[in-house]
């Protein structure tokens, strides 16, 4: 297989849509090797590769954990808004922008709201999810054990495409609640420049397990800022992160949380489906 990076650059990622162990054994090229073999085969030269794989897989499952933190509401401490990243990345590089940008937008919008001691009227939670490059699994995982709670989760921003500057938020096709979600960022728009919501929708992280199960799950629309070309790489390390974005990424998060629990009701779900009804 070619990696669909360039200039030499490796990615890594799961071969099957279940993200369960691949039926064969496979290995990544460059795209730059790939390519070459493909041009010799394409002119009639004859080849051989040898390909030396060792892996094995342990037979049980590994044990992993969220973690998480919360600002107790003092209103409706029932009620919840979420903010979140992911922890776990590909070993390639470090798993700066997927998603160590994530993890520490959200600490660090944990430590603002913390440090101005804001009393919100429903709780704030800060969830650090794992298991989200094997499929999401710690944001399923959460969302199956707070099953019975789910009604009371207001909504769930995600800050998981790396580096950039978060330009607004993507709603997943919510329209109801864009007027709330536009008035509520509002406080946004001249200190970070954040423009008006998107209805866009985004699929591939911890955000989908919430829109899933009916909970107004948002993702943060990013400046692309190299992503594709770093992430699941050997060049995802510290020194490609943008600080001054990242720092923005963090007011989002703190503001969005903060606005979204003092609102006088919660946010509105999508309306059901057909098929939903049934």
């Amino acid at each position: 297989m070619t990696s669909e990076k360039m200039f030499g650059l490796l990615n890594m990622t799961s071969l099957s849509r279940d993200y369960k162990p691949a039926a064969y054994p496979a290995a990544i090229l460059t795209r730059e090797d790939y390519f070459q073999l493909l041009r010799m085969v394409e002119g009639g030269t004859p080849l051989q590769v040898e390909l030396n794989l060792e892996s094995s897989f342990s037979g049980k499952p590994a044990e992993v954990y969220n973690t998480v933190a919360e600002i107790r509401g003092t209103e409706k401490p029932d009620e919840v808004v979420i903010i979140g990243g992911h922890l776990d990345s590909w070993d390639l590089g470090t798993g700066a922008s997927d998603d160590g940008t994530g993890t520490m937008a959200v600490l660090a919008a944990a430590r603002a709201l913390q440090k101005v001691g804001v009393k919100p009227k429903r709780t704030i939670r800060f969830v650090l999810f794992t298991g989200e490059e094997q499929g999401l699994n710690g944001s399923k995982a959460y969302v199956e054990a707070h099953k019975a709670e789910l009604g009371k989760i207001s909504g769930v921003l995600v800050h998981d495409s790396g580096t950039g500057k978060v330009l607004t938020i993507g709603l997943m096709g919510n329209y109801g609640l864009k007027e709330t979600m536009d008035r509520t960022l509002f406080p946004l728009a001249d200190s970070t420049g954040l423009v008006e919501t998107s209805l866009r929708s985004e699929g591939g992280s911890d955000h989908i397990s919430f829109d899933r199960a009916g909970v107004p799950g948002f993702w943060c629309v990013q400046d692309v800022a190299d992503y594709e070309k770093l992430h699941h790489s050997q060049a995802d390390t510290l020194d490609h992160v943008r600080w001054d974005d990242l720092m923005e990424g963090a007011q989002v998060l703190a503001v969005f949380a903060y606005n979204v629990a003092e609102l006088p009701e919660m946010l509105p779900r999508k309306p059901a489906k057909a098929e939903d009804k049934k």
